[in-house]
């Protein structure tokens, strides 16, 4: 029989001769590398095997005009008057505006707000600085990168604008776009380091037709007309938002899927994951998951890495409201009820909830920010004492 693989003649020859001694510093390293992948193990089945139970560590009352995003390990909330970082039960800032509709996106310690249909933008660098903007139109949306830089979707008629600040309010880049052209703006996002932008349009001729552009502000983007590196069509299909993922992964969440983009300075499309009763999508920098509604009343949650990579498959009986991903963690909630599962599919914790349940979010090590009905409640997870015993 012949061997296969890159040998040569003397390679054959020295193995002839007996097998070769293996250093000692090779044997060491596989040695370290076995103690290591043992002792993962040992840690995940561990870890999955802990019975937890929650306890409320603070509270805060949910007035009705209040709204609420996810910052950091804490979160904002936010009215027409102003708005109020808080962490661990404990406000870290908080600023105050004028705004009839304000809508807000975060990246990092910044946070962009903007009144709705007016002209109003501030933005905060997370110390407590208050940074007011006047654009000339109508707003639409924003979004804001790590460093303040902002973007900002006007609605002007016939024509649409995409404004690009600093933080001083500095117009960086205008782009300008016409709905008898391009089509109508469907959504906007910076990358974390504000130097590259992606959007949606739909545009309606013969069919249908969704476009993904992107635009690139730094020295690759000078090298092509008005900055766009990239623009993609897709047929009968609208793409109703595009986000950066991290900083050189861009997603298009479509009606039947999504498709994931590497954008390191140009676009290039790596994967398209299909689903046929598609009902949510959430993602953070490493995972993106899908989830689907089954004919047999169940839920199929698909997470899959951000080259579109296939990880896990979860199927759940619960009749969800919403869910995100964070690190290893997947949450899944509905009105009652909320259950956190490992992204190896494990089930880490499970548990009703009075009060109602209108938003989770991931706030450190073990903890969870629950927004409910009257109150928000920071939940930390504990191994349960009556399991110790019975061990």
């Amino acid at each position: 029989m012949g061997r296969t693989g890159n040998y040569n003649d003397q390679t054959e020859y020295e193995e002839s001769e007996g097998t070769k001694k293996r250093s000692p510093v090779a044997l060491i390293i596989l040695i370290i590398c076995a103690l290591g992948s043992i002792g993962l193990i040992i840690y995940k089945n561990v870890r999955d095997s802990k019975v937890y139970i929650h306890e409320v560590i603070s509270s805060q009352e949910v007035l009705s005009q209040n709204k609420y995003v996810r910052y950091g390990d804490g979160y904002i909330k936010y009215d027409t008057d102003g708005a109020e970082a808080i962490k661990d039960g404990v406000a870290i800032w908080n600023i105050s505006f004028d705004m009839k509709k304000p809508i807000v996106d975060v990246c990092g310690d910044y946070a962009a707000f903007a009144d709705k249909g007016m002209q109003s933008l501030c933005i905060t660098d997370g110390q407590g600085g208050n940074f007011s903007i006047n654009v000339p139109d109508k707003i639409v949306d924003i979004s804001v990168a790590a460093q303040g830089v902002t973007a900002v979707w006007t609605d002007s008629l016939s024509k649409d604008h995409i404004y690009v600040y600093d933080i001083n309010g500095v117009i960086l880049l205008e782009i300008e776009t016409s709905i008898a052209s391009d089509g109508f703006p469907l959504s906007i996002d910076l990358s974390e380091d504000g130097r590259k932008l992606v959007t949606s349009y739909m545009k309606i001729d013969d069919e249908l037709t969704s476009w993904v552009t992107f635009y690139n502000f730094g020295n690759v983007g000078q090298n092509y007309p008005g900055r766009v590196v990239g623009s993609i069509s897709y047929k009968g299909t609208i793409i109703p938002e595009v986000k950066f993922i991290n900083n050189e992964r861009v997603c298009a969440f479509g009606e039947n899927g999504c498709i994931l983009y590497r954008m390191k300075e140009t676009p290039v499309e790596l994967a398209t994951q299909e689903a046929s009763r598609l009902s949510a999508i959430c993602s953070d920098a490493d995972s993106v998951v899908m989830a689907e509604s089954e004919t047999d009343g169940t839920t199929k949650l698909t997470i899959f890495d951000t080259d579109g990579k296939s990880k896990k498959t979860i199927v759940t009986g619960m009749t969800y409201s919403g869910m995100c991903v964070d690190g290893d963690e997947l949450i899944v909630y509905n009105n009652s009820s909320l259950i956190i599962y490992y992204l190896n599919g494990t089930e880490k914790y499970r548990t009703p909830l009075d009060g109602g349940i209108r938003s989770v979010y991931p706030s450190g090590k073990d903890k969870y920010t629950v927004v409910g009905g009257s109150e928000i409640r920071l939940l930390q997870l504990v191994k349960d004492k009556a399991d110790d015993e019975e061990d």
